[in-house]
């Protein structure tokens, strides 16, 4: 982000309760989904019962997407070591990936890779290792 601009942010910034999914994509994980760590979960909206979407790291950082009951996705971002607090923040499917959004600040992830905007300028880009589960 300069995942690590996420998390030096997050005293400053407050994750928004808006985050979006469309019915179709909230109900084709229902029956086959990973919970969400309850530590994660904790931190999300009615995250209780959240399930797993996907899970990535960079070098020092993770990144885990989690649905709730209620269809919202969540990106939660964090460094791998767990030095700070993460943040959670709304996300959504996009047609290659998911975007996530802390204003000024955009997370998009595709191609293995996620790519971090602030007020719309490209800040940083880091590679991205999927993982069954954050740690």
């Amino acid at each position: 982000m300069g995942i690590v601009l996420l998390v030096a942010a997050q005293s400053c910034i407050r994750a928004l309760d808006f985050g979006s999914s469309t019915p179709d994509d909230s109900d084709a994980h229902k029956s086959t989904a990973a919970s969400c760590p309850t530590r994660i979960a904790d931190e999300l909206p009615s995250g209780d019962d959240a399930e797993l979407v996907e899970a990535f790291r960079t070098s020092n950082k993770q990144i885990t997407l989690c649905r709730t009951n209620g269809g919202k996705l969540y990106y939660f971002g964090e460094f791998s070591d767990h030095r700070e607090p993460g943040i959670a923040m709304p996300a959504e499917r996009t047609s290659d990936g998911y975007e996530a959004s802390n204003p000024p600040y955009r997370y998009d992830i595709h191609d293995s890779v996620v790519t971090i905007y602030k007020s719309g300028t490209r800040i940083g880009q880091e590679e991205l290792t999927s993982e069954p589960s954050p740690r």
